[in-house]
């Protein structure tokens, strides 16, 4: 997408459905601080739908996945053409779709990868999917990468797929272990005293996953029948894997490591291949000075993969 700069002191009416929940309120204390007019609409604001939507320069759509579609196509009907909607939901065909599909203006799908317990914008993800008349978001995707943001684009197909790996699965790989952690009665503090860094990282994840919405871990495992579908593919390598335990078939778990081994090299052998070529190229035309060639040789020599 090429978005053409708009002005950022213009103020816009912005109405987030969903804006009493905890994302919703993140947004609109963001979006407010720099001065735009934030509304936020609750399900129980649905009688003054007309006044809230129909006058919004922006909706923003912040609700739980399974009422997404639902909104938007509700939603839909008070809006104007010159109206810009967008989703900040984990996935995207669907809503994406919906939004085409009711709305006659303005639509991107977004999705946020952090929750609402950051501080701000500054250094968090945010993935674009376009939809209809992007150059209409401009000043929202300005607005993000002035905060600091890093904003990824993305198609709609290809977000929901790499969620599948990024998100649904890594959700319940965790969520398996702290159900078994809980089961086994396991002492974490007294663990905690003995542990490695990456155990230390690892509890640290598990108590911010069971610190978040039980509804929410749960709505993101079973958004797409593509991720149940992957995870029940993972349940089942790990029921291969502990069979060859189960064994102590040896040399059949090296094989196995060898093999991952080797697909972990060649990906991440062709990401050093595509960032010293970056590199190259930034040295060429002389945007990197000789301190930062020195630091970037520095950090690469330092980026050790420790395990315990």
């Amino acid at each position: 997408m090429v978005y053409k700069k708009e002005s950022e002191s213009e103020s816009r009416r912005i109405t987030i459905i969903g804006g009493k929940g905890k994302m919703g309120q993140f947004f609109a204390r963001e979006l407010s601080e720099s001065g735009h007019n934030v509304e936020a609409f609750g399900n129980q604001d649905w009688q003054f739908a007309d006044q809230l939507l129909s006058n919004a320069d922006l909706v923003l759509v912040s609700v739980p996945i399974e009422k997404t579609v639902e909104v938007i196509k509700r939603a839909a009907q008070y809006l104007k053409p010159t109206t810009a909607i967008a989703d900040i939901t984990s996935v995207k065909v669907e809503p994406v779709q919906a939004m085409l599909k009711y709305h006659q203006g303005a639509v991107m799908g977004l999705h946020p990868m952090f929750g609402p317990k950051v501080e701000s914008f500054a250094e968090q993800i945010v993935v674009v999917c376009g939809g209809r008349n992007e150059a209409q978001f401009t000043w929202l995707l300005d607005f993000f990468a002035a905060k600091g943001s890093k904003l990824v684009e993305s198609t709609a197909k290809e977000h929901d797929k790499m969620m599948v790996i990024i998100q649904a699965m890594r959700h319940f790989d965790r969520f398996s272990l702290g159900v078994f952690l809980a089961e086994e009665n396991i002492d974490i503090q007294r663990s905690l005293s003995m542990a490695s860094p990456t155990y230390l990282q690892e509890i640290d994840i598990l108590k911010r996953l069971f610190a978040q919405s039980s509804h929410l871990c749960a709505d993101i495992i079973l958004a797409t029948e593509e991720r149940c579908e992957m995870i029940v593919s993972l349940a089942e390598t790990y029921n291969r894997l502990a069979k060859l335990v189960a064994s102590k078939d040896r040399e059949a778990l090296i094989k196995e490591f060898e093999s991952t081994q080797s697909f972990f090299n060649e990906a991440l052998t062709s990401e050093n291949k595509l960032k010293q070529t970056v590199e190259d190229y930034l040295i060429h035309d002389n945007f990197t000075s000789q301190k930062h060639q020195q630091e970037v040789k520095k950090d690469d020599s330092e980026n050790v993969l420790l395990t315990t």
